[in-house]
């Protein structure tokens, strides 16, 4: 029996008044559920959408061994990740489906069933319902499958067994969301301040009626597995009746207690209760004329049909004039569903019983019955289904050989007759391209490359030929048209021609439909495939403005005609992401804050936020501080806004990721306190959520333990902290940090997360007042002095050298070559840490020698410098920030030696040194070659006017030294050659250094000090 339990809808009373068609609601469903494109937006793994298109394919073996691999695959959602088993499960389901094998489909079952038992198993999860309803659902499919027509009397007891397994599901269902529903009675939900709460209690809702339909469809069917249902199976039917009786009398307003009425009336009927089954059927019949209850109002007339011939005399003429209209009232989409079929055949029985009553009509009136009831047989014979045998007995029986009937014409492109004849065939050239399209996918699977176009070309020519019949059917709509026809007609061409790739046209016909059928669900969903249509070419063309200006018009027409519609946010969201990757903030808070409070809207403020983040750290990057500052603000407002917006403790991966940075944003403005509330905010706190998510991705758990890090360390400037608590406490992140980092790179991982952390260290330094720079520099100390005393892991001590490195630069200040005071001595204690590193291992990485000459030289010990990265260089001497390490080391040193040994070091830090004894090539090449070697390379760009600016200063210095007038004037020369090649000189920053350089210059040797000519 076709399953007549609804989902979660709107009230009868209301707006399910409404008429739309089944068709409709079917290719919507098939749009946004396998083929709708995701907003062009960077994003994670998109686990569920490739799934769907596995399954939809067929691929289950591809599916399964995806969902197996899951973890390996950054970016996959926390929650999906959770429900695996739930997947793998769907995914058995699919493939039973789509299996015609008796033992593979039953062992895909018994899989499937297993994954969700296990699913279950793991406790509360929010899609814990879903999988009830769906483990249900599947006792149910395994009972159908034991419960055939010639079923023995063991499969009848394994089918029965099975049913009652599936009402025992749904069972618990019901009582858990009764129990959950009966607590939100009390509340009272404000559906603007809360409109989560809303939907969820919907979503109870809707569940609780379902399954206890369901439960009450099982009982039912249990009842029938016994051969006398009436005597033998009356327990169970009498807990049906129970069911169905609650669901007609008390939820009638709602879609599952309206077709509780027609099962109602099944079981009344199976338990001998002619009066009340008529009663019932009745009542169904006289429900709204809405898509929701059209199927259960087949199955009611077709229960009327029955309990009219049962009677003595049959009844035939009262089944006749009631279910005639009915039948005539069948719509395209409609004429081929199990209980429509079904329905045109009991039509057809009461026909045949008319024409068996020759006493009382007239031999013509005999002879028109008999025609009646033939011809609605020849029609539902060329269909497949469930009503066949019957159909075919029935014809048998009038004289007529079923195997040679008519076979199915598909339409062909002649002018349909009119919009209604168009629509149908349209409809059936539909259906085939489907059938087609699931043959297609299987050839493909097959890798049977001449199947494959043979059927390509057929679901071309079927989607063509259907969109042709649309468009002539089209041209037929007159005044008195039936709109809701066109209406529909329009929408399956707009599909049609999403479906074929047209997406311009679906565009016109979508947004036509939309503008046409304003506020209604079929102008909607119009709507909805030309969104769909505009995010497919905006693939291939992210900045095209007339695409761009269509979004934005289609997003404004939803917003003022649907502005509470559920898909009204998510064309807000398309034209939010296009605005943000066109960085127009303004527009994009703009859009934001006209969006009605839902959770797309609080998504959307966290992505803007995460975006000027991003805004920020490039202004920084620039040197911009002021504009770094500002988009800084504007993040953590923005972030802040979204994440307070999450209804209860219903953050996921994404929200608890948004909230990390907000607390790196909090740190980097000094302040601690907030930063340690989002931290640990039970409703969104990364600290707090990572444990109940389990999230396993290496890169955000050391962002999170570096993150908590720097806030433990922050704290220690606060007054009256408890130093030593704090230091225990960083000393436990830190064993987190190592521990969360694993593999074969596991030690280079953490050496550049400590680098990482030693650089946002030191660009929080910078911005600090003098009086917090102090008190940071000394925090830290005390911090890195406690760990280092108390590991041995290179890693760690490697970070505490660089970070040491990091506050001893702070506190030199800008322009300082050499550190006095307490940058020396940080400087000597991460000289040190380095010195213990390359003591404890002989394999140590390269970049430990490298910050150890670097200390050296800002110490002043610059013969120690070079000593320490000649050997490095020899290794590797394209290391090039060790290159203009080892030419800094010569020319600061240069500037402390007498002039008669200064020369050869100016020429050093020049043109290079240490030369190679087999090559006689200098291993330090000094800033003439670094400059050489950089100038012809986009990605050394910087690097390349750093080193010219070098090579200036070194000849000036040089020729000042030795007091050499030509050596001096080279140096302007250097400056002016660079300056007429590339005026801009690298950007304001590094121009001002040419420029003060080029004056100071010409100032000693007595010219005006001019500096560079102005920029045209």
């Amino acid at each position: 029996m076709p399953n007549r339990c609804q989902s979660s809808r709107p009230q009868i009373k209301g707006s399910l008044a409404s008429c739309r068609r089944v068709f409709a609601m079917a290719v919507c469903a098939v749009v946004w559920g396998t083929l709708s494109l995701p907003a062009p937006t960077i994003a994670g793994e998109p686990a569920e959408t490739f799934l769907a298109r596995l399954r939809s394919a067929k691929y289950f073996d591809t599916a399964l061994e995806y969902l197996d691999r899951i973890d390996q695959y950054p970016g996959v959602d926390g929650e999906f990740k959770k429900a695996v088993r739930l997947e793998k499960a769907q995914t058995y389901i699919d493939a039973a489906r789509a299996s015609r094998a008796t033992d593979a489909r039953s062992a895909y079952l018994q899989d499937a069933t297993t994954e969700l038992s296990e699913f279950l198993k793991q406790g509360t999860h929010p899609r814990h319902s879903e999988a009830s309803l769906k483990l249900g659902t599947l006792q149910m499919f395994q009972a159908t499958l034991a419960m055939t027509k010639d079923a023995s009397d063991d499969q009848r007891k394994q089918a029965r067994e099975n049913y009652e397994s599936a009402a025992a599901t749904f069972d618990a269902i019901v009582d858990t969301h009764r129990e959950k529903l009966q607590q939100m009675r009390g509340a009272k939900i404000d559906a603007k301040a809360n409109p989560e709460l809303i939907n969820l209690r919907d979503q109870l809702r809707g569940e609780f009626l379902q399954s206890m339909s369901m439960a009450g469809e099982a009982r039912l069917q249990a009842a029938k597995t016994f051969k006398d249902p009436g005597k033998q199976g009356k327990e169970q039917l009498q807990q049906a009746l129970k069911l169905f009786t609650d669901l007609s009398e008390k939820y009638d307003d709602f879609p599952p207690g309206a077709n509780a009425l027609a099962s109602r009336g099944m079981v009344e009927e199976e338990l001998g209760n002619s009066a009340q089954a008529l009663d019932s059927f009745l009542r169904m019949l006289e429900t709204p004329d809405v898509p929701e209850l059209r199927d259960s109002q087949f199955q009611a007339a077709s229960g009327l049909v029955r309990l009219s011939l049962a009677e003595d005399p049959a009844k035939y003429q009262t089944a006749i004039d009631r279910v005639q209209p009915i039948v005539d009232s069948l719509r395209p989409d409609e004429r081929r569903t199990p209980s429509a079929l079904q329905l045109q055949v009991d039509l057809a029985k009461s026909y045949l019983a008319k024409s068996k009553d020759t006493q009382n009509l007239k031999p013509n009136d005999v002879k028109r019955a008999e025609s009646e009831g033939r011809q609605l047989l020849n029609k539902v014979a060329k269909s497949e289904g469930d009503h066949i045998a019957e159909t075919n007995r029935l014809l048998a029986d009038l004289g007529i050989d079923t195997g040679k009937t008519e076979a199915v014409e598909l339409p062909t492109a002649e002018d349909p007759d009119s919009l209604e004849d168009a629509y149908a065939k349209a409809i059936d050239l539909y259906q085939a391209a489907e059938n087609i399209q699931t043959m297609l996918n299987q050839a493909v699977k097959d890798k049977n490359a001449d199947q494959q176009k043979s059927l390509t070309t057929q679901l071309a020519e079927h989607r063509s030929l259907a969109s042709q019949i649309l468009r002539r059917g089209l041209s037929m709509v007159q005044m008195d048209s039936d709109i809701e026809v066109a209406n529909n007609a329009r929408q399956l061409a707009a599909f049609l021609q999403y479906q074929d790739g047209r997406y311009r046209d679906a565009i016109v016909v979508g947004t036509f439909l939309a503008k046409n059928s304003p506020g209604t669900e079929m102008g909607m969903k119009g709507a909805m495939i030309a969104r769909s249509s505009l995010q497919n070419l905006l693939v291939d063309s992210p900045s095209n403005p007339f695409l761009i200006s269509k979004v934005n018009e289609l997003a404004d027409f939803t917003l003022s005609v649907w502005p509470q519609h559920a898909e009204t946010p998510i064309f807000q969201r398309l034209v939010i992401d296009l605005a943000l990757l066109d960085q127009q903030w303004d527009n994009a808070r703009t859009r934001i804050n006209a969006m009605q409070p839902s959770p797309t809207r609080s998504l959307m403020q966290r992505k803007l936020g995460l975006f000027l983040y991003q805004e920020s750290g490039k202004a920084r990057a620039d040197k911009d501080e002021t504009k770094a500052l500002e988009y800084q603000k504007q993040a953590i407002d923005e972030l802040q806004s979204g994440l307070d917006a999450i209804s209860g403790n219903l953050a996921d991966e994404e929200a608890m990721k948004a909230a990390l940075v907000l607390a790196k944003l909090y740190l980097r403005s000094d302040n601690a306190a907030d930063a340690s509330k989002i931290m640990n905010s039970p409703k969104y706190g990364p600290a707090t959520v990572s444990q109940r998510l389990g999230v396993k991705d290496d890169t955000f758990e050391s962002d999170l333990y570096s993150t908590q890090l720097s806030l433990l360390v922050q704290q220690m400037t606060a007054s009256g902290s408890d130093t030593d608590k704090l230091v225990k406490e960083a000393s436990d992140v830190m064993d987190k940090l190592r521990e969360s980092v694993k593999g074969d790179d596991a030690s280079q991982r953490l050496s550049a997360i400590y680098m990482r952390m030693a650089t946002d260290i030191r660009q929080q330094l910078e911005t600090a007042d003098p009086a917090q720079k102090n008190k940071l520099i000394g925090a830290f100390r005390i911090f890195l002095e406690r760990i280092s005393a108390t590991t041995q892991d290179d890693a760690t001590l490697q970070w505490i050298g660089q970070t040491v490195m990091q506050l001893a630069e702070a506190a030199m200040g800008e322009g300082t070559k050499k550190a006095t005071g307490q940058a020396a001595e940080l400087l000597t204690t991460a000289s040190d840490t380095f010195e213990r590193l390359k003591k404890n291992s002989n394999d140590v990485p390269l970049t430990v020698d490298y910050q150890l000459a670097r200390a050296q030289r800002l110490l002043g010990n610059y013969k120690q410098a070079l000593d320490t990265i000649d050997p490095l260089l020899r290794k590797n001497p394209n290391m090039l920030n060790a290159q203009m390490e080892a030419a800094q080391s010569y020319e600061q040193w240069a500037s402390t030696l007498p002039p008669k040994f200064a020369g050869s070091a100016f020429k050093a830090a020049l043109n290079g040194g240490r030369p190679d004894p087999k090559t006689k090539k200098n291993v330090i090449w000094g800033w003439g070659k670094i400059s050489q070697l950089t100038s012809s390379k986009e990605e050394f760009r910087d690097t390349f006017f750093e080193a010219r600016y070098h090579v200036a200063l070194c000849r000036y210095l040089w020729g000042k030294t030795i007091n050499q007038k030509s050596v001096i004037e080279q140096s302007v020369s250097d400056i002016t050659k660079v300056a007429a090649l590339y005026p801009q000189l690298g950007g304001p920053v590094q121009r001002q250094k040419f420029d003060q350089l080029l004056r100071l210059i010409q100032k000693d040797l007595g010219q005006n000090p001019a500096g560079l000519p102005p920029l045209p």
